[in-house]
């Protein structure tokens, strides 16, 4: 059978991020695994930070098995993945820390390392020129689960005991994930794709020239503090609301289903958009000052429903924007022929953004207040934003901007802002 970019690409790429968003739904179950296992809340807050952390380094690491097998690292994503949700299911039900930790947090977040970046590059070469709409597609899939599984996780929690919500979905995702591991086929480089690579120096490309060059680390930096201030707030969204005055199961599922939607539009449609921009980080300049903005809002009233609703649903559209478009950026930069093991090293930024943001919150939550937490990451966007336009600068200075978005460039002004 002849293959094809719906068969081969879109449908494994749907299933695997069906599956591996779920991880995002860790703030709907955390309350009943400590009603029903007696742990304390350090268990699940670090059963969380450990996935994110091991999602990080496993895709840090397994970039290049992707590169030369995808098929390969989609059959371990099943693997990993699924006997992560068996074993935290089993850690639950028998009320062990260690099972618990070592399920969710290790194997789980190997499978979720993997599974990330395993479509991405494929879907990129399926989709020729529009490999912007390519790379939301696969990314915003991955906010979808939320969307999807959600309400799902909220009807089990209604009918059956927590542990046994991990060993159904388990079954599910196991399925779906076999499924994409048969069908996943990614097409050779196209000319043109050649051609890009050539223009940035791909041949030469080698792992150490990359993540010590200043405009890997910056880029790095960038995506680390995005990271950071999303999961922090997403990790404790419900706990959040809960601190606001909303409590009731419903209203929370229903804002958590809004926030988790809101993601996914940003995922796609900003991403999209890079297809029609010279350069391709320009969305991050929105995401950034966007995050500014609201955290200030809700810094001024933080105990107000809307500020706080409308600070969750934005920062969960510019935490999308900042995953989706993503690859393009490192497209432009690096090529595509190494942009798996690229797309790998840069999401270490979210392993070390893992055992960050979710403890930050935590710790305000615990003490100081929302308040504190609102200014905390209004500092860290702002810093977000220093770390953005240094990056910008680097990236000119080095010779890869496009020739257009150089040319009548006003001193201190950034190109970028100039080829809209």
């Amino acid at each position: 059978m002849a293959k094809n970019k719906y068969l081969n690409g879109i449908v494994p790429m749907v299933l695997i991020n069906f599956s591996i968003g779920s991880v995002y739904c860790w703030t709907l179950l955390k309350d009943d695994i400590l009603a029903f296992t007696g742990f304390g809340t350090g268990v699940t807050e670090w059963a969380f930070s450990i996935a994110v952390f091991f999602l990080g380094m496993s895709a840090a690491f397994g970039g290049k098995l992707v590169e030369k097998d995808p098929n390969k690292s989609a059959f371990w994503t099943f693997i990993t993945f699924t006997a992560g949700w068996f074993l935290t299911g089993f850690g639950v039900q028998t009320s062990s820390a260690a099972l618990t930790l070592l399920g969710f947090g290790v194997v789980q977040g190997i499978g979720l390392g993997l599974g990330y970046i395993t479509p991405v590059k494929t879907m990129m070469l399926w989709m020729g020129n529009r490999k912007g709409l390519a790379a939301g597609l696969s990314i915003a899939a991955f906010g979808l689960s939320g969307v999807i599984a959600n309400p799902i996780i909220a009807f089990l929690l209604e009918r059956v005991t927590v542990y046994q919500v991990f060993y159904v979905l388990a079954t599910v995702y196991g399925v779906a994930l076999l499924a994409s591991a048969k069908l996943l086929h990614r097409p050779p480089l196209t000319e043109a794709d050649l051609a890009a690579d050539a223009a940035v120096g791909a041949k030469t490309f080698s792992t150490a020239s990359v993540i010590l060059s200043r405009k890997f680390v910056l880029l790095w930096v960038v995506f680390f503090l995005n990271i950071t201030g999303g999961l922090a707030l997403i990790s404790q969204e419900k706990q959040i609301y809960n601190a606001v005055g909303i409590a009731a199961t419903g209203l929370v599922v229903l804002f958590v289903s809004i926030t988790a939607t809101s993601n996914l539009v940003g995922r796609l449609s900003l991403a999209s958009l890079q297809d029609n921009l010279s350069a391709k980080h320009l969305p991050y300049y929105a995401m950034t000052l966007i995050s500014i903005g609201f955290t200030v809002l809700a810094a001024a009233f933080p105990t107000n429903t809307v500020a706080t609703v409308a600070l969750i649903v934005a920062i969960q559209f510019m935490f999308g924007v900042g995953f989706s478009c993503m690859p393009n950026i490192l497209h432009q930069n690096w090529g595509i022929s190494r942009l798996s093991t690229v797309h790998g090293l840069i999401l270490s930024a979210w392993a070390a953004a893992g055992l960050v943001g979710n403890q930050v919150s935590s710790f305000f939550l615990a003490g100081p207040g929302l308040r504190a937490l609102y200014v905390a990451l209004a500092v860290l966007y702002t810093a977000q934003l220093v770390a953005l336009v240094a990056w910008a600068r680097t990236r000119r200075a080095g010779g890869d901007d496009d020739a257009d978005a150089r040319a009548g460039e006003p001193a201190g002004l950034p190109a970028e802002l100039l080829t809209v």
